[in-house]
């Protein structure tokens, strides 16, 4: 019978056969009517069997959905991991390939340069070795490095910020040279100006003294001119002991200043200074004659010096100038050539007129003792004329005599290593007719 035949009725007795022998049930007996399903049972059974196969259906097919679905999620998954590890592998591997060029390369330049200073001479050094050490620097490198890359910043970031930081601690470094450089450069400044304010008060004391000499001092022309036509028939000059060579107007120098007791004069040298005499002896050592402010001072007698007294020692204080003003020559009497060049100089008052016989010059310390004021007796000074001629720094030609009062000039010194020393010249007053 054909599928397309077929026509299902519950109440047909052949077609139970035909369906219970195909089942192994050749052994009923259809005769009995029970034997028959009925029509509901059978339909029932049917409905139920439909759904119970639908059902399993839908959950097999369901369970095999969610499996597909969840391989080929994993599947995805596994590809892109698979393919994110092999590009970033591939990124490192290309980085550390370029850095490894990068260093290979300046190993060879630097290799190179060393071979072409040492004139080929550097001995071969093991490959293994290098390798070794090559690699020792790459791992220092990376470990250096690997702040950067957790910090997110690229290397150029990190070597910008290096470099700043690197200045920074060198303008550090560089503060207290920098402040040095200052210091130095503000003292020399300072240095200089003061240098410069000393030459120029050297210079206006000068030209203030220059100009007062030239006021107050004039030269003996005709007696000078006498003098030098007073000769024998021989051709010798004849020395004239009461020869003068200037004339000082008292009358002007009192009108500057009534301290003046004093002129003081050697040829051929600066001294040609006034001399005053006050009771203060610090009041002159910052004034002028003028009695204005002047760093070069002014000659001083010594407060308790008295002319006319031969058993009076007549002190004069001056000061020694950097530029040889004042008694700044004095010094040179520490050679005997500077002495014979130099042998007198001339002291006037407004009364008398002497002529100045150099006898000794020494450096002494500056005490009461190396400035006897008075002496009691002629022997006492005669000693100390004796004393001063022997210890003296040239050998003198005058006559050295108790019958003439003596003069000393006192400066400062400053070659010799005595505590606060003095350079004194002495000589004899001689009066002039």
């Amino acid at each position: 019978m054909r599928d397309d035949d077929f026509h299902f009725d519950p109440d047909n007795e052949d077609f139970w056969k035909d369906e219970y022998t195909e089942s192994g049930l050749e052994d009923i007996d259809w005769s009995q009517e029970e034997s028959y399903p009925s029509r509901r049972s059978s339909r029932s059974s049917r409905e139920q069997a439909s759904r119970q196969s639908s059902h399993s259906s839908r959950e097999q097919a369901s369970r095999q959905s969610s499996r597909s679905s969840r391989e080929q999620t994993s599947r995805q998954s596994s590809h892109s991991s698979r393919e994110q590890a092999s590009r970033q592998s591939s990124r490192s591997s290309r980085e550390q390939t370029s850095r490894q060029s990068s260093r290979s390369a300046q190993n060879g330049e630097y290799n190179r340069t060393r071979s072409t200073q040492s004139g080929g001479s550097r001995r071969p050094t093991d490959q293994g070795s290098r390798s070794s050490s090559r690699s020792r620097t790459y791992d220092q490198r990376s470990q250096t490095r690997a702040p950067a890359e957790r910090s997110g910043r690229s290397y150029e970031e990190q070597a910008r910020v290096r470099s700043n930081n690197s200045r920074r601690r060198r303008r550090k470094r560089n503060v207290p040279l920098i402040i040095l450089a200052v210091v130095l450069a503000v003292g020399m400044v300072i240095a200089g100006w003061q240098l410069i304010s000393i030459l120029l008060n050297y210079q206006r004391d000068r030209s203030a003294y220059n100009d007062l000499a030239s006021n107050a001092i004039s030269a003996l022309a005709e007696t000078e001119g006498d003098t030098d036509s007073s000769t024998e028939d021989t051709g010798e000059e004849t020395e004239d002991d009461t020869f003068v060579p200037i004339i000082v107007d008292w009358e002007y120098l009192e009108s500057i200043n009534t301290d003046i007791v004093g002129w003081l004069y050697c040829p051929d040298t600066v001294i040609n200074y006034p001399v005053v005499q006050t009771s203060d002896n610090e009041y002159y050592l910052k004034r002028g004659f003028n009695k204005e402010s002047n760093t070069s001072g002014t000659l001083f007698a010594d407060v308790n010096s008295v002319m006319g007294i031969n058993m009076c020692n007549f002190i004069i204080y001056g000061h020694n100038m950097k530029d040889d003003s004042m008694l700044g020559t004095i010094e040179g009497y520490v050679d005997q050539s500077y002495y014979e060049e130099h042998p007198i100089m001339y002291y006037l008052t407004p009364t008398e007129t002497y002529r100045i016989d150099l006898i000794a010059a020494h450096i002494v310390e500056s005490t009461l003792d190396n400035y006897p004021g008075y002496f009691d007796s002629t022997a006492d000074y005669q000693a100390y004329l004796n004393q001063i001629t022997s210890s003296s720094l040239f050998s003198t030609n005058a006559t050295v005599s108790t019958d003439y009062q003596l003069i000393t000039l006192s400066t400062c010194d400053y070659s010799s290593s005595y505590n606060d020393p003095r350079f004194l010249l002495h000589g004899l007053l001689v009066p002039l007719d």
